[in-house]
This record gives structure tokens, C-alpha cells and sequence, in this order.
């Protein structure tokens, strides 16, 4: 037996699910903005497995990851970057690298 939906109701499922998603964008612009004013840069080289996470202003954040810890790091940027289709690259890196920010000293 197929189930019909009306209208109303996938208008209000698509409303939510483009609620969802705009929320989604701004939290990950949001930590983005706020690795950027930390200033602190997030490299990333795909040919050698590596990223490098350095607090640009006194070096209290050295971070290297090689590797797989670096593969799952950018497979993890480019899921994000996938996703939600509205941030750029570096941004989606930034937002990886946000949680390494509680180790600044």
C-alpha cells in the first residue's frame, strides 16, 4: 500500500531540513572565523599525508599530525566540505582544526 504525504507536510519537512542545514553552515563558519582570529594556520599537504596546526602568534600550538592521523583529518574536511557545499576548503580545514585549540596554552 503506498502512503501519500500531503503537501503541507513535506513543505515542513523541507523547511526543517533547510533549517538544519543553514545552522550547520554558521556553526562551521562560525569555528572557521574563529581558528582564523585565533591566529592560527592549518597546512595541509595531500602528497605527504600531513597537517600542520601552528599558533602563528607565540607558538603555544605546534600540532603535527603524518599519516593516517592526517589522512582522517582531511577525509574528515572534505566530508565537511562535501556536506554542506557552502564553506570553502581552507574553511572546512579550520573548522577541523578547532578542537585542537583547547590545547593553546
Amino acid at each position: 500500500m503506498t502512503q501519500l504525504v500531503s503537501s503541507q507536510a513535506a513543505m515542513g519537512f523541507m523547511a526543517a531540513e533547510i533549517k538544519r542545514r543553514q545552522s550547520e553552515i554558521r556553526i562551521a563558519r562560525d569555528q572557521a572565523k574563529f581558528v582564523q582570529g585565533s591566529h592560527v594556520a592549518v597546512n595541509v599537504d595531500r602528497r605527504f599525508s600531513t597537517v600542520h596546526i601552528l599558533d602563528l602568534n607565540d607558538e603555544s600550538l605546534d600540532v603535527f599530525l603524518q599519516g593516517s592521523d592526517a589522512d582522517e583529518f582531511i577525509d574528515a574536511a572534505d566530508d565537511l566540505y562535501e556536506c554542506l557545499g557552502e564553506i570553502t576548503m581552507e574553511q572546512a580545514y579550520q573548522v577541523q582544526a578547532h578542537p585542537y585549540l583547547d590545547l593553546m596554552v
